[in-house]
């Protein structure tokens, strides 16, 4: 639950834990994700410093972009503007190969943990220390 509503506030760019717990009070989503608790920021911030909690979210970042490109809703190199999609390069091959695939899933994931580890750097996700 707690990870629930800390993604959901996350997709609000909403990242401090007093905010997070007044979206708790005020945004029926988050109450609906909630399931009627209200936890309150220090709850909040102590459960986002765990060191399991931090690996957790880079799962889910890489989990959850890697399924958008499976079922082709975005563009591995795909550049987002705006809600705008634009496309690089377009591919001409129809047919794909096994061993392309194998390939693709492992380049997928690694290049998902790069521009995870570079959105940390650039500090546009904050880093869960303490």
């Amino acid at each position: 639950m707690m990870l629930k509503i800390i993604l959901c506030a996350y997709t609000q760019y909403v990242f401090s834990g007093r905010k997070i717990e007044a979206l708790l009070k005020d945004s029926i989503r988050m109450m609906w994700l909630a399931q009627g608790y209200e936890p309150s920021y220090r709850t909040i911030n102590r459960f986002r410093v765990q060191p399991e909690v931090k690996e957790l979210i880079r799962e889910c970042f890489v989990q959850f972009r890697y399924q958008l490109v499976e079922e082709k809703l975005i563009d591995q190199e795909a550049i987002f503007i705006d809600g705008t999609k634009i496309e690089a390069n377009a591919n001409k091959f129809t047919f794909v190969w096994r061993k392309s695939i194998e390939k693709y899933h492992e380049g997928l994931i690694e290049k998902s943990n790069q521009l995870y580890n570079e959105l940390l750097k650039k500090e546009i996700i904050p880093e869960m220390e303490r």
